[in-house]
């Protein structure tokens, strides 16, 4: 989400060979799965050490982030016993370079940062593993052939992969919705351009849609620099970098457009005034819940969302919500990003003294029986089956023991188990407010995941090149959206009236970036689009996958 992130886990403990009697391995090396931990292994226990993210939220009964009722689990599952480095999740890339630093990085090394990944990698410091997932793995070189994504996205510059990573299916990360009964009411239809959605916000903000006889609506919700839910950039392509002519520029003419769509909203009082300040979305988030806002955007979670929604209409009954999709604009149809559908999340250390082993551990975290049992925990002890459903045996004790697995869900396919599905199949549809959930995340869902709709940016976020150090320091300079200089002129525009106009912060934006090395950094990307078009993760690689 977005963007849209989870881990996994295991634990230091030594297993001696009698805790595994009774357990067997098939000969193709899978293993067999029971409703318990069974598995018959070698008299010999393998040994691998492995990251994990400690985020403290491990009721204490349950164990430690190094011990607890699910490491135990994979243990006995695997038959390795397995040595775990917990790193805090905020400050994660410093703890792993600190122990990379001092000898003692554990041998798999799970960690969303990209940078810290590609340090390493420069640095030597990672084993290559195509070959050690040929020789033995099953079920993540499944993965592989079934993903040739996966498997593009994890070989590097040398011709060899190095990364682990995990399928996820598609996932809307941004959705917007509007008050069809404010439609209803003034008689409008859904906007469909961007011209359209002025109008309509104009008119959810002047012409009384609630009926209280005051003007105390907003059209919609506006973000500040890192505030979450954008519409308007996606909508206008303002997304820095474009192919233009067969070049890969910086645009400036699509940032001015969606500059003036916004100052013109704020300007004509259709938005709240205060947005700016609105860092984290929290206020946007209230006007919409207690029935201020006509159209809203949204990142992150589709759960969160029908909380917000569902607390709508508590506040407000009659309100009634439906999806729309991105308007279009002078400058094309286009779709919002969505979360990635693959992710690279993991290396293997250069230093792994039993690589063979580690496999074995990835293999096992990277199996559907694994994925289902972190959802829905073990038959007979989580769940029980009634007319071919699973029912929850005690809703308080899955929620202390299941909860919190999202961080055991970094390795794999975890597309059998679709976060956005998942939610979706969450919702009772015997009941009216879950069965509109339900139908909206449907629509959500068609809307954003439309592969007839180019998406607005070149590629995914996750996808873009990685920049060598001096490039990362313009980038981050100049393009990071929170606290950078152009981000600041840009919305001094907005809230300026006549006194600063947006043609002058386009330009001002453009002596900055040619008097911060801008072109510099633009001349590297065009360098490398030419020499990686035809490798690049494209879009096309992103809307053509196949999850069946």
């Amino acid at each position: 989400m977005n963007k849209k992130t989870l881990v996994i886990s295991t634990v230091a403990l030594t297993l001696t060979a009698t805790s595994l009697v009774g357990c067997s391995e098939s000969k193709t090396g899978e293993t067999q799965t029971s409703s318990s931990p069974s598995s018959k292994v070698s008299a010999a226990p393998k040994n691998v050490s492995m990251s994990f993210y400690d985020r403290g939220t491990i009721a204490p009964e349950l164990g430690t982030a190094e011990n607890n009722i699910w490491t135990k689990f994979i243990q006995e599952k695997t038959g390795v016993n397995i040595k775990i480095s917990p790193v805090p999740r905020a400050e994660s890339v410093n703890k792993l370079n600190t122990l990379i630093a001092s000898g003692s990085a554990p041998d798999v090394i799970l960690e969303y940062d990209l940078g810290f990944r590609n340090q390493m990698y420069l640095q030597k410091q990672l084993m290559p593993t195509g070959d050690l997932i040929e020789k033995y793995s099953t079920t993540y070189k499944q993965l592989l052939v079934k993903f040739p994504l996966l498997k593009k996205l994890s070989t590097r510059d040398d011709g060899k992969v190095y990364d682990f990573g995990r399928v996820l299916g598609y996932v809307p990360y941004s959705y917007t919705v509007i008050r069809q009964d404010w439609l209803d009411k003034l008689k409008l239809t859904a906007p469909k351009t961007a011209d359209e959605l002025f109008q309509v916000a104009k008119a959810f903000a002047t012409q009384d849609p609630d009926g209280n006889g005051k003007k105390d609506t907003y059209g919609m919700n506006m973000v500040s620099a890192v505030g979450g839910g954008n519409i308007i950039d996606p909508m206008f392509q303002n997304v820095n970098w474009i192919i233009q002519d067969g070049k890969w520029v910086k645009d400036w003419e699509r940032a001015e457009a969606a500059n003036v769509f916004r100052k013109k909203l704020f300007d004509e009082g259709i938005v709240d005034k205060d947005f700016l300040t609105d860092k984290n979305g929290k206020k946007a988030e209230q006007d919409f819940v207690t029935g201020k806002t006509g159209i809203y955007t949204a990142g992150g979670s589709y759960k969160a969302f029908t909380t917000q929604y569902e607390t709508l209409r508590k506040n407000v009954p009659d309100a009634k919500l439906v999806a729309i999709a991105l308007p279009s604009s002078q400058y094309g149809t286009f779709l919002p990003e969505f979360n990635p559908p693959v992710q690279l999340t993991g290396v293997l250390n250069a230093k792994t003294k039993d690589p063979e082993a580690a496999i074995k551990v990835i293999d096992y975290l990277s199996s559907p029986e694994w994925v289902k049992t972190t959802y829905s925990g073990v038959e007979g002890t989580h769940f029980k089956v009634e007319n071919n459903k699973e029912v929850p045996i005690s809703v308080d004790k899955n929620k202390k023991e299941l909860d919190w697995l999202g961080d055991f869900r970094m390795l794999g396919g975890q597309y059998v188990n679709n976060e956005f599905d998942t939610a979706l199949k969450g919702f009772d549809q015997n009941n009216p407010l879950q069965k509109e959930f339900y139908d909206l995340g449907k629509q959500i869902f068609s809307l954003n995941i439309n592969k007839e709709r180019p998406l607005a940016s070149i590629t995914l976020p996750g996808f873009m090149p990685s920049l060598p150090a001096d490039m990362q320091f313009i980038s981050k300079s100049l393009l990071d959206l929170a606290g950078n200089p152009i981000t600041d002129l840009w919305s001094k525009a907005i809230v300026s009236g006549a006194s600063y106009t947006s043609a002058q912060a386009k330009q001002d934006a453009i002596n900055l970036w040619k008097k911060s090395d801008g072109d510099k950094l633009e001349a590297w990307y065009q360098d490398y689009y030419v020499k990686n078009k035809d490798t690049m993760i494209s879009q096309k690689d992103l809307l053509s996958m196949n999850f069946n």
